[in-house]
Formats: C-alpha cells, structure tokens, sequence
C-alpha cells in the first residue's frame, strides 16, 4: 500500500493555467474518487502523476518514492513509475488473447516466462477471469474487457492503481456490477486506488473519500461522502455533488420571504447576512415535504415513480422545484396528484449567495 501526496502541482498549457499550487494526500489503501465537473483539471493532474505531463512546480510523491520534483529536477520516466492504470475505454489489443493482454507489461519488463504465466494467471484470478484466459477481446462482453484491464494494472504489483472513468462505457447494471468488483478487488489487493470520473453517484458509491475539484482546478473540499453530503463546504460542493434547489430569499415586511415571483413566507432560522440581500436557500429536494398546513403553496407539474420513491417537479411561483419522497414518507403523507396544489416545507436548508449573472435553480 502507498499513500499519494501532490505538493503545489503547477500546470499551464500556455498562457492557460490549468492548476495553481495543487496540494492533496491521498491516503494509503483507501479508494479516493477525484471529482469535478470537465476541464477542472483531473486529467492533467493524474497525466503529472502518470509521468506523461511535466508540471512547472511541485513534488509528487508515492509511499516513500519521490516521482517528481521540480527544485530537485527529479522527474522519474513513465514507465519506471510502476503505476498501474486503467482506461475508459479499456484499451485491450484485439489481436491478443486474455493472457497475452495481460502479460503484456511483465513481457516489456524482460520477466521469465514462467514468472510471466504466474503473474498474469494470479491477476486474471483476482478479478475471477481465469476462465477467459484464452479468449479474443471480442469473444467478451464489456464488462469482461474492463476486468481484463484491470488484470493488466495489477499484474505489476503495483501498490497504486489509477483508474480514469473505467466504467463509462458500460450499461447501467454493469456499471454497478463493476462498482461492486473494483471494491472487492481493492480489498483483496489492499492497494490505493485513485479513481477519476465527473460522476457524482458512481463516486458515491466507490470511494472512501472524495476530492472535489472546482471549475478553476483549485480543490473544494476533501472527505468522507456523509461529511461532503451533510457538511459541503459552500455552494459549489453543495450543488455539484447530488440535487438541488435553490430559492431567492429576502427580507418582507412580516419577516423572511422567498421571492418567486410571489412571495411566500418563510418561518425557518434565516442567516443575518442572508436578509441583507443576494442570497438564496439551498434544499435538497428528499429534504423538501408535503405539509398541508405550510403557507409555502405548490403546484404539481409531474409525477413519476421510481420504485424506491416518487419524483416530482413543483411550480412555486416562477420557480420550478424538484421533490423526492421516499416510499416511508410517502405512506406517512399521502402522495400528491399532478395538478395538485400543496403545502411544502423545506428541511435540512442551506443559505448561498447567488449566482452572478443569472438565476441559480
């Protein structure tokens, strides 16, 4: 197992600064998913540790190895970094068999052959591909192909594994089949493994901590998903990762007040500088309830069934606001019809300030 630790990474393709002083510890034997919307930077980022990109400044360092340091001029090859990597686009020849796939790195190493078949029969073993050994890439679905790149990543010991949206071009129940086989296999190998993606729910679902990354490269917040779900660091966390609503608030003659067109009181613990203007409540939409005394009057635009939940559009004003309930809720509450008028309240609410230039909904 190795820990990952970017020091003030700087990278500028140009005269365009793709990141300013990156710094992030990835800790040893966890799965951390890099996140971020496209262009904020987590290609350039894993292409420095990868070797295949020189930053201006930094140390990039894994376990006790140093990689890279720009004051030092250390600056290891790529292939001598022992990183093991697995594409979206699983990258597996078509000419080679499953095995010759994944001997393929241990043959450019010069290895015995023996070794060689050990090694290679050993990783097809830990992502149960043992019986595909002498398969062609076609002859393999596509969840097949990805386990076969895995293998490949793994069959050079490496103690880090970095895998770039490794399951994009899978279909939805593949997806999550492999979500659940990346996490035993990591399990079983004990490595670090940094997974990069833009998919919030995927990264949900894998990792052990999140890194988020802004739009301008810089690094938002870094946590457990409880602590980047229920504690986000400001609006963009909060917005970027699950669902949202937003709704502008101001200060009416009776008090608080959302301004949605019409104004529609609100009761709720409001922020001092919230009232002063340009600010606006944040709520999940499984955090948003019916409640037929609430002043706060909707009007049902759509209903759909989800099976574990109702999903529903509300026009509440000039605003259009997205509700989820839960089946327990649901049995608790009633249902709401479409074209239905109902009271909401919101829980679990945040305050923003808002977006410039536009309406942040």
């Amino acid at each position: 197992m190795a820990n990952v630790k970017f020091e003030n990474i700087t990278f500028r393709y140009g005269q365009n600064t793709v990141l300013n002083n990156f710094s992030l510890e990835v800790e040893s034997g966890k799965i951390v998913c890099l996140v971020g919307p496209s262009g904020c930077g987590k290609t350039t980022l894993v292409r420095s540790l990868l070797g295949l990109g020189k930053p201006e400044t930094g140390t990039i360092t894994v376990g006790e190895r140093c990689l890279f340091d720009a004051k030092r001029r250390i600056n290891v090859p790529a292939e001598k970094r022992n990183i093991g990597i697995v594409f979206q686009d699983y990258a597996v020849w078509p000419h080679m068999t499953v095995i010759e796939n994944v001997s393929y790195p241990l043959k450019k190493q010069r290895r015995p052959k023996e070794e060689i078949h050990r090694r290679a029969m050993h990783a097809l073993e830990q992502v149960h591909m043992t019986e595909y050994a002498n398969h062609l890439p076609n002859q393999l679905s596509g969840g097949q192909q990805q386990r076969v790149a895995i293998a490949r990543a793994i069959v050079v010991d490496s103690d880090l594994l970095v895998m770039d949206e490794p399951i994009t071009n899978l279909d939805a129940k593949l997806r999550e089949e492999m979500l659940l086989e990346i996490r035993m296999i990591q399990k079983r190998l004990g490595a670090t493994i940094l997974y990069i993606t833009h998919d919030q729910q995927s990264a949900l679902q894998l990792c052990d901590k999140m890194a988020i990354m802004e739009q301008d490269g810089t690094l938002c917040q870094y946590g457990t998903d409880e602590e980047i779900i229920l504690h986000p660091a400001n609006r963009f966390t909060f917005e970027f990762i699950g669902v949202s609503n937003f709704l502008p608030v101001v200060a009416a003659a009776d008090g608080p007040a959302l301004d949605c067109g019409t104004l529609f009181p609100y009761a709720g613990e409001v922020p001092p500088e919230a009232l002063r203007g340009g600010f606006e409540l944040g709520v999940r939409p499984n955090d948003v309830v019916f409640d037929k005394d609430s002043p706060i009057r909707a009007k049902v635009d759509s209903r759909v069934f989800l099976g574990s939940e109702y999903n529903y559009f509300l026009s509440l004003g000039n605003r259009q606001i997205r509700v989820q309930q839960s089946m327990l809720d649901a049995r608790q509450r009633g249902t709401a019809a479409e074209g239905d008028e109902v009271g909401i309240r919101f829980l679990n609410t945040r305050f923003y300030p808002a977006k410039k230039g536009g309406q942040a909904a």
